[in-house]
């Protein structure tokens, strides 16, 4: 038993590799359908903790990095760095890639690597570039809880644990948005990074983060010309045509409650009440700006909300 004060002497702040994003010894995943950019926001990602530069507004702390991949060979690598413009050097990134003649690449033949990246180079964060091709000496159901949750993902907080290093796995979203394969996944790793191309929004590119230990937030992105995430403000012509219909309501009507179900009938709009729900608090920060503020109270059989509409200051 202990009291506050033992508890307070005995409390160590955990390390982060990225502050409020990314701590010291946890496995992390970063999902995405194909070519909405998971590799291209993992290498800014490396290229932002090898160098101790912020990673979308979050303060970093500086390590060597080791990428490993079942889908690049250098040459395609090295021509992404490139192209990106990153500023890694020999001794802040190091990298491993699948032999052509596997099917996968099997992590157990990787030990004297990853005691060298820890033990030489004092590395403290492995990317796995893709999770689906990474074997373990058996063979595993990607859609097998058990497999997934008690064998494999346990095996990657192990070497962890042995190493000293954080583990990004790079893997697929399905047609249904969510992770590829068995729900364990998402429920085992300590954090999520989502991208995703929306809709509602004209060439963006939402990050949705999920966490147990640090708060979970989105970010609206773009790429640049260099292929470089950048954190991206969302303007009115980008809004959804419902959103735009909703909008020009409210700001006849100034000051309302509503449902979700009665808007969309009331309206006509092209979308169900719960994805318009989810639409509108997805936007709820855009539309302020827009002089429409909104307040949610949540019943026991609905949720209602307030729409105020004020003229914005269009001096700000």
């Amino acid at each position: 038993m202990k009291n506050i004060k033992q508890m307070r002497s005995e409390s160590i702040k955990k390390d982060f590799i990225v502050d409020n994003l990314i701590k010291s010894n946890g496995i992390y995943c970063l999902v995405a359908r194909p070519k909405v950019g998971k590799s291209l926001l993992a290498l800014q990602l490396a290229n932002s903790i090898a160098t101790g530069k912020p990673f979308l507004g979050h303060q970093t702390n500086p390590s060597p990095i080791l990428y490993i991949s079942t889908e690049m060979d250098s040459a395609q690598l090295i021509d992404r760095i490139d192209k990106m413009n990153l500023k890694f050097n020999e001794n802040n990134f190091l990298f491993i890639e699948q032999n052509p003649t596997q099917k996968k690449l099997n992590l157990i033949d990787l030990q004297l690597d990853f005691q060298e990246f820890a033990n030489v180079y004092n590395g403290k964060f492995v990317i796995i570039d893709m999770f689906s091709g990474i074997d373990f000496n058996s063979g595993y159901d990607l859609n097998n809880y058990q497999d997934i949750g008690q064998i494999i993902i346990p095996k990657f907080r192990e070497l962890c644990r042995k190493y000293n290093f954080s583990i990004l796995l790079i893997h697929h979203l399905n047609k249904n948005n969510t992770s590829l394969g068995s729900t364990a996944i998402d429920g085992s790793v300590d954090g999520k990074i989502t991208l995703k191309l929306d809709k509602n929004i004209n060439n963006k590119i939402i990050l949705n983060y999920e966490s147990r230990d640090y708060e979970s937030f989105d970010l609206v992105l773009k790429r640049n010309n260099n292929l470089l995430f950048e954190m991206s403000e969302v303007e009115s012509d980008d809004l959804n045509p419902n959103l735009l219909l909703f909008l020009n309501y409210a700001i006849k009507q100034k000051d309302f409650y509503f449902t979700s179900s009665e808007i969309t009938s009331k309206l006509n709009l092209q979308i169900t009440p719960t994805s318009f729900g989810r639409l509108l608090n997805n936007n709820i920060d855009i539309l302020e700006k827009e002089g429409l503020h909104i307040e949610q109270k949540r019943t026991s059989n609905e949720r209602t909300y307030h729409a105020k509409y004020e003229e914005p200051n269009y001096d700000n």
